[in-house]
């Protein structure tokens, strides 16, 4: 045909052809723009050829086309994915989705339509939801081939099930269709939080970042966690950077286990370790600040999934398979949409009024795009156990052991007097450090004391504390029988700076205001229940 690699797609066939300077998620531009998406597939459909179809938030890990095609064996027509954050496909069965049934709610994000005599029919029948006004191309395509399996219209037909592994759409009783294991085909929850392809051994072929952050932003920062996102040289090549170790506190025995009714001590145990790695990351954004370096994010640990509706033992839709903890996606803890336009005090701050923190994912200095000689040019500050001296320290009184090799084997560490103001701090990295582009903090919060200027520190306390997300949520019997919020804001100051805090829309609350719960053996530190909160170092 005359096809290389790509080419555009035919304006001509497209039914929708307005504009809008917003494209906001359930707006009509935005509903219109996915049927045209159904348009362009059918117009290349028409060609004659098998087709793959992947949204522009889908990341390929490796290469899907010989498991289509081996699909061309079976009765399938249509291969789907899912919206589920669980598959029952064991280890070492990476056939199609086991328990692939009509009840199940279709992403159209990505799929697998194979050429086959009633291709072009099934497609011009998707396309006549379009004018029916039932929502985007998603909830048409689930209409056709659930009928009223998806939204209980009992005037509609149903679908017809095997035990195949397929079934037969509602409204075109000859297409058979199944689904992607969210093994493979993921999704934001299977690969950050559950991490199903990994436990069950399953080759992954792609991620689509969904169930993972409202924002572009936050899909694209979960995209450079994985490695997966294209930046420009310099992004790896021209910044400063500073990055810092974090104390975890020890997670409850048996804590994966906990059954549904200790929820609520779950979440509050999450809450708590979450709060307890912001408040070092407090003391390492404003070293950050401090010295104009970039942030590099630390691995944040979490024991509860983040979403928009309820948890059943901080776990999705009582899927089984997660275990605590798991490295958070960023957009579980931070705002990440903010930290993308970087970090910085009020414009009244004469301090750092030039000074603004980026930020870099936690796998950067892992990436193979970074230069070795960004990597190597390190140095490690690691804080005294003794005392510090009295009094303002110049440079070299800060220094009390220098090493030329860190704990890495390469770079260099020096052993500070402990806790340094922000002044010391930076006469600090730049006599020691001005050449070095990573330095490392391996215990922050005992590394810098904070701000010496109390405006300062409290304009700090301020802005910081926007950059901080919540945690979400209980489930509306938690809430109205122990008189709970929906959801918890997380804390980033330190725990004697608390009265700094902002007040909260009703539908939040703070961990260390929220009522203890009730007997088994009254609460312990924190509000968290009958647990024993032990720092931790991370490995």
């Amino acid at each position: 045909m005359g096809v290389k690699q790509c080419f555009n797609a035919p304006q001509e066939v497209l039914k929708y052809k307005g504009s809008d300077t917003t494209y906001k998620w359930g707006g009509h531009h935005w509903t219109m723009t996915t049927w045209n998406k159904v348009h362009v597939m059918k117009a290349v459909y028409d060609m004659g050829v098998n087709i793959v179809h992947s949204d522009a938030d889908v990341v390929w890990f490796s290469d899907p086309l010989p498991y289509f095609m081996s699909l061309l064996a079976t009765p399938v027509h249509m291969v789907l994915a899912t919206d589920a954050v669980s598959t029952h496909n064991g280890k070492g069965d990476t056939g199609l989705e086991m328990s692939a049934n009509p009840h199940t709610n279709i992403n159209t994000g990505v799929y697998f339509l194979r050429q086959w005599p009633g291709g072009r029919e099934f497609f011009a029948l998707w396309l006549t939801w379009q004018d029916k006004r039932v929502g985007h191309d998603q909830d048409g395509l689930n209409f056709l081939t659930r009928g009223q399996y998806f939204h209980g219209d009992t005037d509609m037909p149903t679908a017809t099930a095997t035990t195949n592994r397929l079934f037969y759409a509602a409204f075109s009783n000859t297409t058979a269709i199944s689904f992607l294991p969210a093994s493979m085909f993921g999704n934001t929850y299977t690969y950050v939080n559950a991490r199903l392809s990994e436990k069950l051994e399953h080759p992954l072929y792609e991620v689509h970042w969904v169930w993972g952050g409202s924002t572009m932003e936050s899909k694209r920062q979960n995209m450079r966690d994985a490695m997966k996102f294209h930046d420009e040289p310099s992004y790896y090549t021209e910044p400063y950077l500073l990055s810092f170790d974090l104390d975890q506190l020890q997670m409850p025995d048996g804590f994966n286990s906990w059954p549904n009714s200790r929820t609520e001590e779950m979440i509050r145990f999450h809450v708590s370790a979450a709060n307890y790695q912001l408040q070092q990351t407090y003391f390492a954004l404003a070293a950050a600040l401090i010295t104009n370096r970039t942030l590099v994010m630390p691995r944040f640990l979490c024991y509860c999934s983040k979403n928009w509706y309820q948890t059943q033992a901080c776990r999705i839709n009582n899927e089984e398979l997660s275990t605590f903890p798991f490295v958070c996606a960023l957009s579980h803890v931070l705002r990440v949409k903010k930290l993308q336009q970087g970090f910085g005090l009020p414009p009244g701050n004469t301090e750092y009024s030039g000074h603004r923190v980026f930020i870099r994912e936690y796998s950067f200095l892992d990436n193979p795009k970074v230069p070795d000689e960004i990597k190597r040019s390190y140095l490690e500050v690691v804080p005294s156990v003794l005392p510090r001296p009295p009094g303002q320290l110049d440079p070299d009184q800060m220094v009390l052991l220098a090493e030329n090799t860190s704990s890495r084997g390469y770079g260099r560490r020096l052993t500070v007097a402990a806790p340094l103001s922000d002044g010391e701090f930076a006469a600090l990295v730049a006599r020691h450090a001005a050449g070095a582009r990573v330095v490392h903090l391996t215990q922050p919060a005992r590394t810098l004391g904070g701000f010496a200027r109390a405006e300062t520190g409290k304009q700090y306390d301020t802005q910081i504390q926007k950059y901080v997300t919540h945690w979400c949520c209980r489930s509306p019997p938690d809430m109205a029988a122990k008189n709970l919020t929906e959801g918890v804001q997380l804390v980033a100051l330190p725990p004697d700076r608390l009265a700094d805090l902002p007040q909260l829309q009703p539908r939040f609350s703070y961990l260390h205001r929220t009522p203890p719960l009730p007997a088994a053996g009254a609460l312990g530190v924190g509000d968290v229940g009958p647990l024993k909160l032990l720092p931790q170092r991370a490995g």
